[in-house]
């Protein structure tokens, strides 16, 4: 049953869409002095400090997730591996390769990732017809998109473009592994997640990139605060309270507003030149978002 969403709500919702819209500007402030596996690393230990801080004034939510986290652990190491180590880093290193706001489309492929998945992990009817139009659109909106990087731009563009893919499938494959954790409180589950993965990532940026020895001015320290503290610490905070408050399929209204406004920061901030096929390419993963998501539209609560 889902609730009748406030004004509250839609700020909410914007201001989820805001600071997961922006972290793709971030990442490219970031990438200009700092290599992607420190990137990864900085974010996932800043995030998971973030939640930390706010896990202590969350003390039944810590007594529940103390309780089942030794019979959670494997599902836990998987989760860190699939929604934070593997997608940071080839975000990071994609961002290397393709513009901001590029990314931010692509990366709204998520929900698409899980249709295609969601068999190997979920049982249960999944191919229907909705689920086929809806993959055959955002294919469709994938190769708009990066088809002309393919020719203009050489192999660095798409590779690029792929890993930027290959991301967006990680969080997917993690969005289905977090059904295992039932009820628990997404942000002491997502804590536990960065911890994980940022303790690996921590020991590999300090063996292979020695990120004391690089040159990092003001502007890339603060925007990889900004990355840490907000886009993957605070964010999953207000995503789990707008959830309680409005339920999951408001909430998932967020898979159609990230990427517009990725787009529009890399535009106006960045003054990245917007292709036709880039809008279109939005256009297409807009609407195979909603062949998918008919209850969106519906008028029943």
């Amino acid at each position: 049953m889902q609730k009748n969403p406030t004004l509250g709500h839609y700020l909410l919702l914007l201001a989820i869409a805001l600071i997961w819209g922006a972290q793709f500007i971030f990442n490219q402030i970031v990438i200009r002095e700092l290599p992607p596996l420190t990137l990864a690393a900085g974010r996932a230990g800043i995030g998971a400090l973030t939640l930390a801080l706010i896990g202590l004034f969350m003390p039944d939510e810590r007594r529940q997730a103390a309780a089942a986290g030794r019979r959670l652990l494997p599902t836990y190491l998987l989760l860190a591996f699939f929604e934070a180590l593997l997608p940071l880093l080839l975000l990071g290193w994609g961002q290397t390769q393709v513009e901001s706001s590029e990314a931010s489309i692509l990366m709204g492929t998520i929900p698409i990732f899980t249709i295609v998945l969601a068999p190997l992990f979920v049982t249960g009817p999944h191919w229907r017809l909705p689920a086929i139009l809806s993959v055959a659109t955002g294919f469709a909106g994938i190769v708009v998109l990066v088809l002309p990087g393919v020719s203009g731009h050489g192999a660095g563009s798409l590779l690029g473009a792929l890993s930027v893919l290959g991301a967006a499938a990680s969080v997917s494959i993690s969005l289905l592994l977090f059904n295992r954790l039932g009820s628990l409180s997404p942000v002491i589950t997502v804590r536990n997640v960065l911890a994980l993965a940022a303790l690996p990532l921590i020991v590999l940026a300090a063996a292979i990139d020695r990120p004391w020895t690089l040159h990092v001015s003001a502007d890339t320290l603060w925007s990889l605060l900004v990355l840490g503290v907000f886009c993957a610490g605070i964010v999953y905070l207000m995503f789990a309270r707008l959830i309680q408050l409005a339920g999951s399929v408001f909430t998932s209204l967020t898979n159609y507003l990230v990427p517009p406004v990725g787009v529009f920061i890399g535009a106006v901030i960045a003054s990245e030149q917007i292709g036709v096929n880039a809008w279109l390419a939005l256009v297409l993963i807009a609407a195979a978002l909603a062949v998918n998501q008919p209850a969106l539209f519906s008028r029943r609560r």
